[in-house]
């Protein structure tokens, strides 16, 4: 491998997964693309494909991995296929984030996944568990409680998710039926520290603050806050995180909240994930409704130029309704894509309730 190529590797693996690491691989690649140098050019993919999925680049993940996959499919022997065949898994999930992949779109990767993962000798196990995590996303719930519970009945293999990374969605789809209690419980292995990976607590417990809020357990959802907050703050990945804070904060202390929709307005300007976005300015628009409502306080809020509002910033009633015209906007994409009006009912519903609670 030449050397250049070589030492850019190695400084992006001393880092942690961030813009910059990003940033350092796509470099190599573009070396190697441009020497001819294939073999180097998927190794750093390899490491490309996981520090953008984890960075919250996962547009850049999924164009590297098609190009992997291209290469595995003429020369197999060539490369490691469990690998593969493992980060597949994250390039499905992340799939669903963008409504312009139609559903059709996604439903064959699945089945190209399945068909990958048979020829190579792995069970259905992951097949239905990524149905599971469209059918829950795509607003379809009996299909993934059928989904769910297929998985449920098959044992484990060398490529079923990681335990934590499947007791996360499971809490979220109780909080997504409104079955808080029933999430806490099956967050406690969690949040005990008995499971736990790359994204798992830090994404489970920014899940529950509003259900802990909601169940009266305002102490111990601050307890958490607090915490959470300082590991998720710095990773563009966890952008939805940062709105179920501002979701909670939206009842407990909305001037924080705003503090931190100001903070990080500027990662929804080139967020690839179109899902964390709708997600987080649902949140914020719930936000900056309940502050429209404080009287004899004045606003200026600071937004970076490239977020592209140009009304007046003291005018926060006239920011809530552009921020939830862009959720709404958004939600619209999917549910014309899923087929429903899923995301546009859950974020009126999210709104109501909201006011409701102040």
């Amino acid at each position: 491998m030449d050397p250049e190529i070589l030492a850019l590797y190695r400084e992006a693996l001393d880092l942690p997964d961030s813009r910059t690491k990003v940033e350092l691989l796509e470099q190599a690649v573009r070396m190697a693309d441009h020497q001819g140098h294939v073999e180097a050019g998927y190794m750093v993919r390899s490491e490309l494909v996981e520090a953008a999925i984890f960075s919250g680049y996962p547009r850049k993940a999924m164009i590297h991995y098609s190009w992997m996959l291209g290469q595995y499919d003429q020369n197999p022997q060539a490369y490691n296929q469990r690998n593969l065949l493992w980060s597949y898994k994250w390039i499905l999930v992340n799939a669903i984030d963008f409504p312009e992949i139609s559903m059709q779109q996604l439903q064959e990767l699945i089945e190209d996944m399945r068909v990958r993962y048979q020829a190579a000798g792995y069970s259905d196990r992951t097949y239905y568990s990524n149905l599971y995590t469209l059918y829950l996303y795509a607003g379809e719930l009996e299909q993934a409680q059928t989904a769910m519970e297929q998985v449920q009945r098959m044992p484990r293999d060398e490529m079923s998710d990681c335990s934590a990374c499947e007791q996360d969605e499971l809490v979220d789809h109780y909080i997504i039926l409104g079955r808080y209690e029933e999430a806490l419980q099956a967050a406690e292995p969690i949040l005990q520290g008995r499971m736990s990976c790359t994204t798992v607590p830090h994404q489970t417990i920014a899940s529950l603050l509003l259900p802990l809020y909601h169940l009266g357990r305002t102490a111990e959802a601050e307890d958490y806050r607090s915490r959470n907050y300082a590991n998720i703050a710095g990773n563009r990945d966890y952008l939805q995180s940062i709105g179920a804070h501002i979701g909670y904060l939206t009842h407990t202390d909305p001037f924080l909240g705003l503090d931190l929709f100001e903070r990080h307005a500027d990662w929804l300007i080139d967020h690839e994930s179109i899902w964390e976005v709708m997600m987080f300015t649902m949140y914020a628009a719930g936000l900056l409704r309940r502050l429209s409502k404080e009287k004899d306080v004045h606003y200026q809020i600071r937004l970076p130029a490239e977020y592209g509002y140009t009304g007046d910033k003291a005018d926060i009633g006239a920011l809530a309704d552009y921020v939830l015209a862009q959720a709404l906007d958004i939600a619209a994409q999917f549910d014309k894509r899923n087929g429903n009006s899923y995301y546009t009912g859950r974020i009126h519903h999210y709104i109501r309730e909201t006011e409701e609670y102040n």
